[in-house]
């Protein structure tokens, strides 16, 4: 029995670890690549997902293999009367890196900005407070579930593509 509940204990930490929590996602894997392709590819992928890199990247460590980039994600409600209400979002990226390993980490999830809002910007809070939103029950609940999972689902896909770009064959072999 004690031997079941520890193998238990031990999967459920394992699975939390290589997840999404809370608006936070934190991928760890290894790729047969060095630390200086791993890094030329990070700043290519970084390049092609986001508008502008020059904008994003906030630190871009080469030496000690690690990037952050600072995102913006913006959502928005229409109602029934034609008004449109505008959430913007922040959040982190931070890329590691060494030697056959990388790490991508997503947090610090953030509603910065509300406009349109009759409702003294109290419609959202922070996502992972989303169940302690004033009008979450009202007429604006089943709305403020959609913009979070719809956030929840462009996060997790930078995650996704991420790793798809990283384990591909790098770009900078050479071959051109």
């Amino acid at each position: 029995m004690k031997k079941l509940i520890l193998l238990l204990f031990a999967f459920l930490s394992f699975g939390l670890s290589f997840g999404q929590t809370n608006f936070i996602w934190e991928k760890t894997d290894s790729v047969a690549k060095t630390k200086g392709q791993i890094y030329s590819d990070t700043k290519l992928f970084i390049a092609e997902k986001w508008k502008s890199a020059k904008d994003v990247i906030q630190n871009d460590g080469k030496e000690n293999g690690v990037i952050l980039v600072k995102g913006v994600s913006s959502r928005f409600i229409f109602n029934q009367l034609g008004a449109t209400y505008s959430y913007s979002f922040s959040y982190n990226v931070t890329f590691r890196m060494k030697d056959n390993k990388y790490k991508c980490t997503i947090d610090n999830v953030k509603c910065f900005s509300t406009e349109g809002s009759s409702f003294d910007n109290k419609l959202f809070i922070e996502p992972h407070e989303l169940n302690n939103c004033p009008y979450k029950n009202k007429i604006f609940g089943e709305k403020c579930n959609k913009i979070m999972i719809d956030l929840e689902t462009e996060l997790q896909s930078v995650s996704n593509d991420y790793e798809k770009y990283i384990k591909a064959p790098s770009s900078t072999s050479g071959e051109w």
